[in-house]
C-alpha cells in the first residue's frame, strides 16, 4: 500500500515538474519606498493533502509550485506550502506578519551556493517555548542583506476548519512596530476604560447594593475578557504553553457577558416583578446560554471545529437578537426616561452583534480581525448608556425619596399641629374639670368642716350640762375623736389650697396633744406631755385620720385608766423613720394594763386602725404601759 502511494506521488511530482517546466517563481524586489507589501500576489503554492512534502524536498523540486491565483477551492484540512523570492535593494530589518493562522512554519534560505536553511515557528496554537524570542504568534522577524535574493517558504496549516487565509505581509520592522504600538495603545485605552467602568460599577454596587450595577459588572467583565482573548493578550498572559485551551475558553467569556446583559435588562426594567411569563422567558434564555456554552466547549474539545462552534453561536445570537428586539418593541412605550437609556444601549449592542455576525458570514475568519476593536468600542459606549440609565434611575429614586420625605414631614407636622390642638383643647377641658372638682372639694371640705364644728360645738355644750361622770367621760371621748377628725380636715384643707398632699406629722400630733390637755387635764392632777417627732416627717393625707385617731384613743385611755395613783402623770410620744418605715412609741407612767382586760371600744379601735395602716402593735406593761407601733411607709 505504501509503495503504491509513493509511486503515485512520484508520478505527480514528475507530472508537476513537467508542467512547471519553463515557469519561474516571481521575485519580489523591495524598493526604498515600499514599506508594506502583501505577499499573496507573489506566492506560489503546493497543496499537501498527505503530509508527504518537506521543505528540503520542495526546495529541490521548485517546479511543483504553481501561482496562488490558480488555486481553486482549497481543502480546509490540507497543508499549504507558500513560496516566494524576495530581494531588497538595501539592508533592512523586515517582518512577515499574518493573522488568524494556527500553525505557520517559516523556512528562509539565501539564494547562494551552500546557503543554510533557517526554520522558525509561529501561530495561534503554537506554545511559547517553540517560538523564537524575536518573533511572536503573528509575525517573523527577518534581516535582508542588500541586493541578495532570499527564498521564503511558509508552511501554512489551519486547524479551525475555516478556509485558509494567506494574508501574509512583508513590512519594515519600524513600520510594523509602529502599527503594533498604535494598535496596543488603542487596545490599552479601550481596555483601561472598560476596567474603570467595571471598578466604578463594582464599587457602586458594594455601596448601594443595587443589583443592576452587579449585572452591569458581569456584562463588562465578560465582554472585556472576550476582547482580550481575541487580541491574544489573555493567551499570552495565562496560556503561554497551552494556547489551544485559552482559545477554547474565549467564547465562554462572550456567554458570561450575554448573561450579564440579560439579567441587567430584566432587573432594570422590572420584568422580574411583572407577569410570570417574563420570568419563564428569562429562565429559558439563561438555560439556552448554558446549553450553547456547554455545546461550544464539547465541539472545541472533541473536534476542534471552531467554525462549527461559531455557526452554533451565530444561530443562537440570531435568536437572542430577535428576542431582544421583540422585547424592546413590546415595552418601549411603557419605559421611562432612564429605562430608554438602557434600551439605547441594548439597541447598540444588537446592532453591533448583527453587524459582526454579517461580517463573519461574508468575510469568514477575516472578520475576527475587526471583532476585538469594534466590540471594545461598542462595549465602552454600551456601558456608558447603561450607567447613564442606572444613575438617572437612582437619581430619580433619590429625588422621589426626598419629595416623599418632605411630604411625610409636612403630614407629620400637620398631624402634630392637630395633636397639639387636641391636647390643648383636652388640657383646657381637664383644667375646667379640675377647677370644678376643686370647687366641689372646697365645698365638700367646707361642709364637712362645718358639720364637724357643729358636732363639736353641740357636744361641748352638752358636756356642760352633764353631771354624771360616766356620761361625761363618754362625751369627752367623742369630743376628742371629733377634734381629731377636725384637725385632719383642717390640715388637709390648708394643704390643698397650696396643692400639697402631705401634712406635717409633728404639727398634727402636737395639735392633738394640745386639745387633749384642754379636754382632760385637771388642776389637781395635771398630766405632762413630752413629744419627740422628727420635724422632717410628712404624712400622707390618706393616713392622717387613722394615725390621729390612734393617738387620740391612746391619750383618752391614759387619762381614763392610767393615773389614779400617780402623783406625777406623764405621757411620752415619739415618732421616727427607720429604713423608710415609720416607728411610733407611746408610753405613760400609769398603772398599766390589768391582768384581765375586758372588751374595750378604745383598744378595739386602736387595733382596727393599726391593721388599716398595715402596721403591727407590741405592748409592754412594765413601768406603766408602752405601745410600739411599726408602720410601712406612710409618706
Amino acid at each position: 500500500m505504501k509503495l503504491t502511494i509513493h509511486f503515485l506521488l512520484f508520478l505527480a511530482l514528475f507530472w508537476g515538474i513537467t508542467e512547471a517546466n519553463g515557469k519561474s517563481i516571481t521575485e519580489l524586489t523591495l524598493g526604498a519606498n515600499q514599506k508594506v507589501v502583501s505577499l499573496r500576489p507573489y506566492f506560489s503554492v503546493v497543496e499537501d493533502s498527505t503530509g508527504f512534502y518537506s521543505a528540503a524536498l520542495l526546495f529541490k523540486e521548485i517546479g511543483l509550485f504553481k501561482p496562488l491565483s490558480e488555486l481553486r477551492k482549497p481543502n480546509r484540512e490540507h497543508t499549504f506550502w507558500l513560496l516566494t523570492k524576495v530581494k531588497s535593494k538595501q539592508d533592512t530589518e523586515s517582518v512577515i506578519s499574518f493573522a488568524n493562522l494556527t500553525h505557520a512554519d517559516l523556512y528562509l534560505m539565501a539564494d547562494t551556493a551552500n546557503a543554510s536553511l533557517a526554520h522558525r515557528q509561529a501561530g495561534a496554537f503554537i506554545p511559547a517555548n517553540l517560538i523564537n524570542t524575536s518573533d511572536s504568534r503573528v509575525h517573523f522577524k527577518l534581516h535582508l542583506d542588500a541586493n541578495l535574493s532570499y527564498w521564503i517558504l511558509i508552511k501554512s496549516r489551519h486547524v479551525k476548519n475555516y478556509p485558509p487565509i494567506f494574508d501574509f505581509q512583508l513590512s519594515e520592522e519600524h513600520i510594523f512596530s509602529k502599527e503594533k504600538q498604535q494598535r496596543q495603545l488603542i487596545d490599552y485605552c479601550l481596555q483601561g476604560a472598560s476596567l474603570l467602568l467595571v471598578l466604578y460599577a463594582m464599587i457602586t454596587w458594594c455601596i448601594t447594593r443595587h443589583r443592576s450595577y452587579l449585572y452591569l459588572s458581569i456584562f463588562v467583565v465578560g465582554f472585556n475578557f472576550y476582547n482580550l482573548s481575541l487580541n491574544g493578550y489573555l493567551i499570552d498572559w495565562f496560556f503561554t504553553e497551552n494556547p489551544v485551551l485559552g482559545w477554547r475558553f474565549t467564547i465562554h467569556f462572550l456567554h458570561l457577558g450575554l448573561t450579564g446583559i440579560l439579567l441587567l435588562v430584566f432587573d432594570f426594567w422590572g420584568l422580574n416583578r411583572e407577569d410570570k411569563k417574563y420570568k419563564l422567558l428569562r429562565n429559558f434564555m439563561l438555560y439556552g446560554i448554558l446549553i450553547v456554552s456547554v455545546t461550544s466547549f464539547l465541539i472545541n474539545y472533541y473536534t476542534g471545529n471552531f467554525k462549527l462552534m461559531s455557526l452554533v453561536n451565530t444561530a443562537f445570537s440570531i435568536i437572542v437578537t430577535v428576542y431582544f428586539i421583540t422585547l424592546i418593541i413590546k415595552l418601549w412605550r411603557k419605559l421611562d426616561k432612564q429605562g430608554r437609556f438602557l434600551g439605547y444601549g441594548l439597541g447598540l449592542y444588537l446592532f453591533t452583534s448583527v453587524s459582526l455576525t454579517v461580517m463573519l458570514w461574508v468575510m469568514g475568519e477575516m472578520a475576527l480581525s475587526y471583532y476585538a476593536f469594534l466590540s471594545a468600542i461598542t462595549l465602552v459606549l454600551i456601558t456608558l448608556f447603561f450607567l447613564t440609565g442606572i444613575n438617572i434611575k437612582l437619581w430619580q429614586t433619590e429625588k422621589d425619596s426626598v419629595l416623599y420625605l418632605q411630604q411625610l414631614n409636612q403630614l407629620q407636622f400637620h398631624q402634630n399641629q392637630l395633636l397639639e390642638e387636641s391636647v390643648a383643647k383636652r388640657t383646657e377641658e381637664l383644667k375646667q374639670r379640675s377647677e370644678y372638682i376643686a370647687t366641689l372639694m372646697n365645698e365638700l371640705n367646707h361642709r364637712v368642716k362645718n358639720n364637724l364644728q357643729l358636732l363639736y360645738s353641740l357636744s361641748s355644750l352638752q358636756l356642760q350640762s352633764v353631771s354624771e361622770p360616766a356620761s361625761s367621760g363618754i362625751l369627752k371621748d367623742s369630743i376628742s375623736r371629733i377634734k381629731a377628725m377636725m384637725l385632719v380636715n383642717e390640715n388637709l384643707s390648708s394643704h390643698q389650697k397650696t396643692g400639697a398632699d402631705h401634712i406635717s406629722a409633728s404639727k398634727f400630733i402636737t395639735e392633738i396633744v394640745d386639745h387633749s390637755k384642754k379636754m382632760f387635764n385637771s388642776d389637781k392632777f395635771p398630766v405632762s406631755f413630752t413629744t419627740d417627732i422628727d420635724e422632717a416627717l410628712v404624712l400622707e393625707s390618706k393616713f392622717g385620720l387613722s394615725l390621729g385617731l390612734i393617738v387620740s384613743e391612746l391619750i383618752i385611755n391614759s387619762f381614763k385608766h392610767a393615773f389614779f395613783h400617780q402623783p406625777q402623770p406623764n405621757i411620752h410620744i415619739s415618732i421616727w423613720l427607720s429604713e423608710q418605715n415609720w416607728e411610733m412609741k407611746y408610753s405613760d407612767n400609769g398603772i398599766g394594763l390589768p391582768a384581765i382586760v375586758y372588751r374595750n371600744f378604745g383598744l378595739d379601735l386602736i387595733n382596727d386602725l393599726t391593721r388599716q395602716l398595715r402596721g403591727t402593735l407590741i405592748k409592754n406593761n412594765e413601768n406603766g404601759l408602752t405601745y410600739f407601733f411599726h408602720f410601712p411607709k406612710l409618706n
